[in-house]
Formats: C-alpha cells, structure tokens, sequence
C-alpha cells in the first residue's frame, strides 16, 4: 500500500468515527439523554469492576458477529462433501460478511436487551455514562429500538443478495 492509503486514511477515519454518533442522532431523531441524568451519572463513584462487566458485555456483542462469520464461512464449507473450494467458495465469504453485519445489528440488539434487563439500576448509570463519554449519549432503550430498525432495514435492503447467493 502507498503512503497515500495511509495518509488518508488516518486522517478520515478519526474524524468519521466523531462524526457518525452525531449523523446517527440527527437522522434517526433520537432524544438525548437529559442534563438531570447526566449530571447525576458523572458525579457517581462506581466500582471498579464495572468496567469488566462494561468490557464483558461489548465483547458478547463483537463476538457474535465473529462467530456466525467462522460458522458460515469456514464450518458449513467443510461439512459439504467433496466441496470445491476454488469455486462457490466465495458465495459463503459473501454469506458470512453480510450475516456477520446482520448479527452485529440484530444479535447486539437482542443481547443489549438481555443485558440491560439484568442489570442493576447502578451498573445501568455506568453503561450510560460510558455511552455519554464515548459521544453516543441516547438512552440504551432508545438504542436498542434503533438497532432493531436499522437490522432489519439492512435484511430488508439485502434479501435480494442474499436470494442470489443462496440460490
């Protein structure tokens, strides 16, 4: 790769990943979470071991798309008999990407469900904390509502390439 590569993209991806939380909150219309509350959740002392649960959680997120990427595109080809990598191979690379996106979105969505039912009323305070310092600061309900939308507009927009691989 040329150093034109790199320069560029060092210099648009900091600025997109700034960039995009606000682009999120403004065409999806998302309320904000309220001074009141904001106040309330950077004043708070929490437990060091919050931040394991916080890390814990997002790594159940991240690894479900993971997963079901390593499923379609590396266990489901070996199970074929006599199956030609050299040929349809890339059509479960293709399966695997899209589905991984799709499990982010929808398995995120249906884990931060679960996740957020049982928790703690102080261990939710730190989520939105964290949430209000990473720059993405809308309710985790109001989150997972959005998420919902946004998983299944993107099957809804990909089910024509997903017919087509599938076929």
């Amino acid at each position: 790769m040329s150093f034109l590569t790199y320069f560029t993209t060092g210099a648009l991806v900091p600025m997109l990943i700034k960039k995009i939380p606000a682009a999120l909150k403004k065409i999806f219309k998302l309320q904000l979470i309220d001074k009141a509350t904001k106040t309330r959740v950077s004043s708070k002392e929490y437990p060091q071991y919050y931040k394991i649960g916080y890390t814990f959680w997002l790594l159940c997120i991240l690894s479900g798309g993971f997963i079901v990427f390593g499923y379609i595109a590396f266990y489901l080809p070996a199970t074929f008999v006599n199956f030609d990598y050299g040929g349809d191979y890339w059509k479960f690379i293709a399966l695997g990407l899209i589905n991984m996106i799709g499990a982010w979105l929808i398995g995120g969505t249906i884990l931060d469900m679960i996740f957020w039912s049982i928790s703690s009323e102080n261990f939710r305070d730190y989520i939105r904390y964290q949430c209000i310092k990473d720059g993405m600061d809308v309710d985790i309900p109001i989150q997972i509502k959005t998420l919902w939308k946004i998983g299944i507009g993107y099957y809804i927009l990909l089910s024509p390439v997903l017919y087509l691989l599938l076929r």
